[in-house]
């Protein structure tokens, strides 16, 4: 079975704490990459959108399995009382629609936007 768990001996393969490599996001910075996805979620704030990139690099993560490295935002959206979901003109999503030349979020797929680095506490992220 795949997923049994098992006893091993790593005997003196394991020597403590070691360096893990950095993720350097500052080589992307400037890349033009193509929007791939818009994703409509909701949180603990509510509604959201997720807008993510294709991948700009892929690796093999610590499961084995491959792990994409994209440039993602969100953008988040307000419900009215009448229970419509939109974003405001003025609003981080509306200057965006604004300067991507579109309407609504939806036409976002395909448009290409030149990645960032945003950097938060000790963590780096890719934003466009």
């Amino acid at each position: 079975m795949e997923n049994e768990e098992k006893i091993v001996n790593l005997g003196d393969k394991v020597v403590g704490e070691v360096e893990l490599p950095k993720f350097d996001a500052e080589k992307y910075i400037g890349t033009k990459v193509n929007i791939a996805s818009v994703k409509e979620m909701t949180g603990v704030y509510g509604y959201f959108i997720r807008v993510e990139t294709d991948p700009v690099e892929t690796y093999k993560g610590a499961d084995g399995e491959p792990k994409d490295i994209r440039g993602s935002m969100n953008f988040g959206l307000v419900e009215l009382e009448d229970g419509k979901i939109g974003w405001g003109k003025d609003a981080k999503l509306g200057m965006f629609l604004k300067h991507m030349k579109v309407n609504h979020y939806r036409d976002l797929v395909g448009k290409q936007v030149i990645l960032q680095v945003e950097r938060k506490g000790d963590k780096t992220y890719l934003i466009f």
